[in-house]
């Protein structure tokens, strides 16, 4: 072999042996990052996000200050979950009246207007009625005749004590006395029953009183209109009280029911008034497939007045919850409730099954531990950057 032989040979050994180490060598493997617990960071993230993968946001100390972003703190809390409902302030129909005529008529004056305050007995229309004079005329026939039943009466008695009439005279004479009483309060009381008042002279003129203290809230009655006892002529509220009646969803029946305590609030009022069911109506509305629960207010200096919108919170029973944040640090990304877990780096994004919520804390059931720290307020922002990255990546 010569020695160019040779040389060819062992340049093509060397050649293999660098060939093969090639293929054996292998990049050394980066150390895995572990929590306090010991377990592997990013496969404890990959699998608190569902398989998503990661979705950090960098952000300094700085920039999360810059940009108002609240930092809470995951803990325990009790919770007291709160239905909100829309609801409505109205009349308390227990304490309102609708006043109709006593008898056909025609109105001869009205003397109030919708929104006056009147006093209970106050003079509210007067009307014209053949009828009343007819009434009035039997109650004044029927009040002579138990003066003249009367007359007769203790005439027949002086003569049946001095035995000069018979005693059946005196007996029909006590009889006839009986049935003109009858007949007289009977006649009294179907005009007090009318509020028609008797007066001496017959007159079909008759005044309607208000029954109770209130406002006038309908006048529907105008001179010179033809009226019936089935016609109102003014509806008058005691609004001492009221109702705020709240729309409830049917599915949401279960949660609901007499004696719930109930937060109130209206639009005009700077703070929540406090309440409690009274009532909750066992038919649904035929068009909104809601039942009605109402709330009886009492109404200190008329603040609250018919018509006015409002929102009712009912409270339920209170709860425990292991793990709660700030309701505003749960945001929704595809359909997927999300918080945004501090990090040394800014915030990762990671899923979580939301629980019950009093408004202010949520409880967490599933995919976050108490004593994380997440985004609170401005959590918003974050979903924004996230998805501008995710759009990104798209591209």
């Amino acid at each position: 072999m010569t020695k160019k032989q040779t040389l060819a040979i062992a340049l093509l050994c060397a050649l293999a042996l660098l060939l093969a180490g090639s293929m054996l060598w292998r990049a050394p493997e980066s150390p895995k990052q572990t929590d306090a617990h010991g377990h592997d960071r990013a496969a404890a993230d990959e699998t608190a996000q569902g398989g998503a993968g990661a979705r950090g946001i960098a952000m300094t100390a700085a920039q999360i200050q810059a940009n108002g972003i609240a930092l809470d703190t995951a803990g325990p809390a009790t919770l007291r979950q709160r239905l909100h409902l829309p609801a409505q302030v109205k009349v308390d129909a227990e304490r309102t009246v609708a006043l109709a005529a006593p008898a056909q008529g025609i109105v001869q004056a009205v003397l109030v207007s919708p929104g006056s305050v009147v006093r209970k007995g106050q003079a509210l229309v007067t009307i014209q009625s053949p009828a009343v004079a007819s009434w009035r005329a039997e109650a004044a026939r029927a009040h002579r005749r138990l003066a003249l039943a009367r007359t007769t009466y203790r005439r027949e008695k002086t003569l049946w004590d001095e035995r000069i009439s018979a005693r059946q005279d005196y007996e029909a004479a006590a009889t006839a006395v009986q049935e003109a009483e009858i007949a007289a309060q009977a006649a009294a009381q179907h005009l007090a029953a009318l509020g028609i008042e008797p007066g001496r002279a017959v007159s079909g003129s008759v005044t309607v009183r208000a029954p109770i203290a209130g406002v006038v809230v309908e006048k529907p009655a105008v001179a010179g209109q033809a009226v019936d006892d089935m016609k109102p002529l003014v509806t008058i509220a005691d609004l001492s009280h009221v109702w705020v009646e709240a729309a409830v969803p049917a599915d949401s029946l279960g949660q609901v029911g007499a004696g719930m305590a109930a937060k109130i609030s209206v639009g005009t009022q700077p703070d929540e008034i406090d309440g409690t069911v009274a009532f909750l109506g066992p038919v649904l509305g035929e068009t909104t497939r809601m039942a009605t629960a109402r709330i009886v207010l009492p109404n200190r200096d008329a603040r609250l007045r018919p018509g006015m919108l409002a929102s009712v919170d009912l409270l339920g029973p209170q709860e425990r919850a292991p793990v709660t944040v700030a309701s505003d640090a749960i945001q929704t990304i595809h359909e997927h409730s999300v918080v945004f877990v501090r990090t040394a780096a800014g915030f990762q994004a990671r899923d979580v099954v939301p629980g019950a919520s009093d408004g202010k804390r949520t409880a967490i059931v599933r995919g976050l531990e108490s004593g994380a720290v997440v985004a609170a307020g401005g959590s918003f922002l974050l979903k924004a950057d996230l998805g501008k990255s995710e759009a990104g990546h798209d591209d």
